[in-house]
């Protein structure tokens, strides 16, 4: 199923207080990407937050629920967390929030940096 345009206008809008988020599609869904690095998804009906063992435990601390790609399989979960309809309306609430999931993308980012490091003098 593709997800509705409406959907992510709107998701679009909200998540403008953070700067220029572009959006790009993929699976079915969309992830929200803020320099290049995506820090958000959707599956079209919830927002997902990333998280890492950094703020992972601020998200479980309020009761966000994880994301769950695949319904035949609950326990198969990936890092992101969904806000809450009311943290997604309120400016200053989604402002803290999606803060700490642009933390998490940047220091999943650099914690990559020296692996492809190594990979391309490897290759010359």
């Amino acid at each position: 199923m593709s997800i509705n345009q409406d959907i992510l206008d709107y998701y679009a809008d909200r998540l403008r207080v953070l700067g220029k988020v572009s959006i790009k599609r993929m699976f079915g869904g969309a992830g929200f990407y803020l320099n290049g690095r995506m820090f958000a998804l959707t599956d079209g009906d919830d927002v997902y937050l990333k998280a890492d063992e950094e703020t992972r435990g601020r998200f479980e601390a309020r009761k966000m629920k994880q994301f769950a790609p695949f319904e035949d399989k609950p326990a198969m979960k990936m890092g992101y967390y969904c806000l809450s309809s009311e943290d997604l309306e309120d400016d200053d609430a989604l402002w803290e929030l999606c803060k700490l999931a642009i933390e998490a993308s940047n220091r999943t980012a650099q914690k990559k940096k020296p692996s492809e490091t190594k990979r391309a003098k490897s290759k010359s």
